[in-house]
């Protein structure tokens, strides 16, 4: 049966940019080049994601802790904004610049980026994300330009279904553009 790529298929796909067998298991103790993928592809998760997808990003309410007033941190929100205070993480908790303390009265919300688990990703991304760790990895500790070529192609393929996804996604309209509502008002 047909799935979606796993993380340990992604590692794989890595490795293979080298040249490596591929693993049956993620165990990082057992190989320095499966640790070297794995640090890598989070790395390169978490850089994709950060960009902001409609899979990741979203309003999220947090509230204050009834008995210290604070608001404690989630370690999975890699981006935010308010547009009702400044804040930032200090620590494990969110920290109000604005009045400078870290004690809140009332709930928060946030628009937040959320970087997600790699099997929770589309798969689309799940092979952009491989396809452009494989090319870093290659790099990195092979250097082949022949190889960096053929995965360069990978990448450039699996960028193609990004960007299809996020226009199948998304609701867009050209003629909500600046440039085209400019044009349209002047006829």
């Amino acid at each position: 049966m047909l799935s979606t790529i796993t993380r340990l298929e992604a590692i794989n796909i890595i490795l293979s940019a080298i040249g490596s067998d591929p693993v049956n298991t993620l165990d990082e103790d057992a190989d320095i080049d499966v640790a070297n993928a794995t640090a890598l592809l989070d790395k390169i998760s978490r850089n994709v994601q950060r960009q902001g997808w409609d899979f990741n990003r979203g309003t999220y309410t947090m509230y204050p802790d009834e008995d210290t007033h604070k608001i404690r941190w989630d370690n999975s929100i890699i981006k935010f904004t308010s547009s009702n205070g400044t804040y930032a993480k200090r620590g494990d908790y969110l920290y109000d610049i604005d009045n400078k303390t870290f004690e809140f009265k009332d709930k928060i919300e946030l628009e937040v980026t959320v970087a997600l688990d790699f099997d929770d990703l589309p798969d689309c991304f799940k092979n952009y994300i491989a396809a452009q760790a494989a090319i870093e990895f290659q790099q990195k500790y092979l250097g082949d330009e022949a190889v960096s070529r053929i995965l360069q192609f990978n990448l450039q393929e699996a960028k193609a279904d990004i960007v299809q996804y996020d226009l199948d996604m998304g609701d867009y309209n050209m003629l909500q553009l600046t440039n085209i509502a400019e044009v349209l008002e002047r006829t």
